[in-house]
């Protein structure tokens, strides 16, 4: 057996031709970038990461649950449940377009049930009282019950999904949030890059470095690096996707101004290679083909390959009426088939078939598909998921080394600015987290029909959320305010399936043999998600003098 000491190295052997026996100098390892660069990367990756940090947190945090935007509707709206049976869209427009009889020359759209959606959705506008009026209707693809909603250009009743999906760009803001999450996203890129140049000698051993059972600074060091390698491609990824699907708004402009003269039209075409033919209404009633002819009419080489999206009827009742059929090809990033047919013959009057996609459309369907990881498998959604949370513990986890680095030995001698962020990262991380089951507790106990339900929704998530950020500036240290308001998530994540089981009905137990998945999966993703809030609230706990070092209150 070997036992000599690998820990010291054996000396140098003496350089030939050298008459006093010395060793040759040590090589030094060639830096990645000189000693100034690596000071200023060092400073910029920290600068960036602290300053965009907590919004970032939010983008993923929020972005995991709108990966889950349709199964969220279902779980939000019992209304919206639905089994394995589907069925076909003459059935459930049928009696509806009986009971409120579309206007002549009306656009009507009917949106199917595809991947995690689980209704039609049925727009167009009726003659009623010798004036128009919208009809906005969601139908259950299993039962054909339908409601309009109280609010137009909102799914279901319920804005759970809706909050959570906006949440994720900042969308509450407008178009001014968009632009602003894009610009997140960019400086994103950056400190996912220099934080790489300045890691680059110590991958290897980070890799596989990961040491939980250590004290907490460790293991929080640890998580930090093992979970920014593990989703280095996927974070590289979104900050590409997100930055670009953001700021499309600001890049497309100058193209619609300069190339098209501001004609939209002309830009759409061109992003999707195909161009609407001749609709103007001729004013003559005709007979419209069923939803089922219409679907049996477009091109063949559909036939297998091509899953029905949506249906535009534009100028409804009109002889000149020209349906629009949009369809979705599983397993492709580019392709995105289209045809317009005449809405009372089922003549083809053009489609872009094959489904082929210019270079500025077919960059903006690779982006829209990885960006909502519309891959095809629902393992790919699950991955980016746990990928997305990782990433959002990555963000926080940054902020608190951050300050325990830059901490000094006497707490009293902390600067105030890394107090108030300390407790910022407790109240708009940890907060955060504990009211997202808050809201869908909210959803879950109020009735549906509750005319207020969607006011109160946003108390839940936006109310509850501000509480906890200011309750985070007070008790004896951060530590403690992270700690409580982890449990108080933990404990609220635990009630959410309970919640809803009593309210709908929808155990697990009755959703998985009814096929209702996406209920299912997001009761079960709760009660996973609850014990690991409580072992980390559990294990600050036993670990909060490592972190405090008595910090007095902020």
């Amino acid at each position: 057996m070997d036992t000599t000491d690998r820990t010291k190295a054996p000396p140098a052997a003496p350089a030939e031709g050298d008459p006093s026996g010395a060793a040759p100098p040590a090589k030094t390892k060639k830096k990645l970038v000189g000693p100034r660069a690596f000071k200023l990367l060092w400073d910029a990756h920290s600068v960036t990461g602290i300053v965009i940090g907590l919004g970032l947190f939010v983008i993923f945090f929020a972005g995991a649950f709108a990966l889950y935007r349709g199964e969220l509707h279902a779980w939000a709206d019992p209304a919206l449940r639905t089994t394995e049976v589907r069925l076909s869209a003459d059935a459930v427009t049928t009696p509806l377009l009986a009971e409120h009889p579309p206007a002549q020359g009306t656009d009507l759209q009917v949106t199917y049930p595809i991947r995690e959606r689980t209704y039609y959705f049925v727009r167009y506008e009726t003659i009623e009282a010798d004036s128009t009026r919208p009809v906005q209707a969601y139908v259950n693809a299993s039962t054909g019950a339908s409601f309009t909603p109280a609010v137009p250009n909102h799914v279901g009743r319920s804005m759970l999904s809706e909050m959570l999906y906006d949440l994720h760009f900042f969308g509450q803001a407008g178009m001014w949030g968009e632009i602003l999450s894009g610009l997140a996203a960019v400086f994103f890129l950056f400190a996912v890059v220099s934080g790489l140049l300045i890691h680059w000698r110590k991958l290897p051993k980070d890799w596989h470095t990961f040491r939980p059972r250590a004290r907490l600074r460790t293991a929080l060091a640890d998580a930090h690096n093992v979970l920014g390698l593990i989703g280095l491609p996927f974070t590289v990824m979104y900050a590409i996707t997100g930055a670009f699907l953001a700021l499309l708004v600001i890049l497309l402009a100058p193209t619609v101004l300069v190339v098209f003269d501001g004609d939209t039209e002309a830009l759409e075409a061109t992003l999707s290679g195909f161009e609407m033919p001749p609709h103007e209404p001729t004013g003559a009633a005709a007979q419209m083909l069923s939803f089922e002819d219409i679907e049996e009419a477009v091109p063949a080489s559909w036939d297998g390959v091509v899953e029905m999206t949506s249906i535009i009827v534009h100028g409804w009742g009109d002889e000149a009426a020209v349906a629009v059929v949009y369809g979705d090809v599983e397993h492709s990033l580019t392709q995105s088939p289209r045809a317009a047919l005449s809405a009372t013959t089922g003549e083809v009057l053009a489609a872009n078939d094959p489904p082929t996609a210019t270079a500025l459309g077919g960059t903006t369907a690779v982006m829209t598909n990885l960006h909502y990881a519309r891959l095809g498998s629902p393992l790919a959604k699950v991955l980016f998921f746990l990928l997305a949370l990782a990433t959002s513990a990555v963000i926080l986890t940054g902020n608190v080394l951050w300050v325990l680095v830059r901490r000094p030995k006497d707490p009293r001698a902390t600067p105030w600015l890394h107090r108030v962020l300390a407790r910022l990262t407790v109240g708009v991380g940890c907060g955060l987290v504990a009211a997202v089951p808050l809201l869908f507790l909210t959803t879950a106990a109020l009735p549906m029909d509750l005319p207020s339900l969607r006011i109160w929704e946003h108390v839940a998530l936006f109310g509850g959320w501000a509480v906890l950020i200011a309750a985070a500036f007070f008790g004896p240290s951060p530590v403690w305010a992270a700690r409580w308001q982890l449990a108080l998530a933990g404990a609220l994540s635990l009630i959410v399936p309970l919640a809803n089981g009593l309210g709908t009905g929808a155990w697990p137990w009755v959703t998985a043999p009814l096929g209702q998945w996406a209920v299912f999966w997001v009761d079960v993703g709760f009660l996973l998600s609850a014990p690991i809030l409580l072992w980390i609230a559990w294990r600050l706990s036993g670990e909060a003098h490592t972190l405090d070092r008595n910090a007095p209150p902020v």
